[in-house]
């Protein structure tokens, strides 16, 4: 995960690498600051991508019922040739009254505590101008994210929605096990002091995104090349109740809306899914639609 410049000859750092060597120990560092990432200097002009890397903390889990408290974005812009981290921007954060007391679950989740919330509101402005420029979003839980953040800020909707959980290959790139952010950092060698509030999740996704991969490009370009391709989401429609737990296991998710069992993949992929849904059951309805960046999450 060499992103970053980390000074061999601290004390702590000589410290952890002579408990490295002897084999049975393995030291978690804490994640750099921004001005410790490597950045490439004189990029291509125009050929430059910028991410806003954005998280919220909520009063819930449902964006229509529930309010978002804690808002933060940093920035990560890379260069589309070689994927390349030009600039990194650390993240800014705001806190939101919503009109109630936290409950005491939310409350020990996030270490945000309803007196913290009295008189504060989302600087709009301040955030408008963190977001000037970037070309996508970044969430590491888009479905979630998004639905709360464009209610809130109704304008970030028309960008590109990207998330960093779902389509990053993150096993094909050494990661094993979970995907959730603590767990990918502790996979990278670093912890996260701070999780569950929305800065601290926020760097932590940019240090991940900015780390290097195999072929010297970063995880920020294999997302954004894997975001931006048109996949296919099939909807079994019309599948009997008896089908569902087949489907589930298949790795189809129910859609309340459409009522339909559904799955996303490569165009390929889905065709012969189409095929298999209807030797499972005469009676489904295969629907297959077009989704890009923009509508994926939506």
């Amino acid at each position: 995960m060499s992103f970053y410049h980390c000074n061999p000859n601290t004390p702590g750092e000589r410290l952890a690498r002579k408990l490295e060597a002897i084999g049975s120990y393995r030291v978690l560092r804490r994640l750099p600051d921004p001005a410790d990432i490597w950045c490439r200097s004189m990029p291509v002009p125009g050929n430059v991508f910028k991410l806003a890397i954005l998280d919220c903390e909520t009063t819930g889990l449902d964006p229509e019922r529930h309010r978002m408290i804690e808002f933060a974005v940093g920035t990560l812009t890379i260069d589309l040739d070689g994927g390349d981290v030009v600039d990194v921007e650390a993240p800014r954060s705001w806190l939101e009254d919503p009109a109630e007391d936290l409950s005491i679950e939310i409350e020990r989740l996030t270490q945000i505590t309803s007196d913290m919330l009295i008189g504060q509101w989302f600087r709009e402005d301040e955030i408008a101008q963190v977001l000037t420029g970037c070309d996508a979003i970044v969430a590491h839980n888009a479905p979630f994210d998004r639905a709360f953040v464009t209610r809130r800020f109704p304008t970030l909707a028309a960008l590109p929605w990207l998330c960093s959980m779902r389509e990053v290959d993150w096993p094909e790139l050494g990661f094993s096990g979970g995907r959730g952010i603590a767990h990918l950092l502790t996979q990278a060698g670093f912890y996260l002091p701070d999780a569950h509030r929305a800065a601290a999740d926020v760097w932590a996704t940019i240090c991940l995104l900015a780390s290097a991969t195999n072929d010297g490009s970063t995880i920020a370009a294999a997302l954004i090349e894997r975001s931006r391709g048109v996949t296919h989401r099939l909807y079994a429609t019309r599948a009997p109740f008896q089908c569902k737990d087949v489907l589930k296991a298949a790795g189809y998710r129910w859609s309340a809306e459409r009522r339909a069992w559904w799955i996303e993949g490569e165009p390929e992929r889905i065709a012969n899914e189409a095929v298999w849904l209807r030797g499972l059951s005469s009676g489904i309805n295969p629907q297959i639609e077009n989704v890009d960046w923009i509508s994926r999450y939506q």
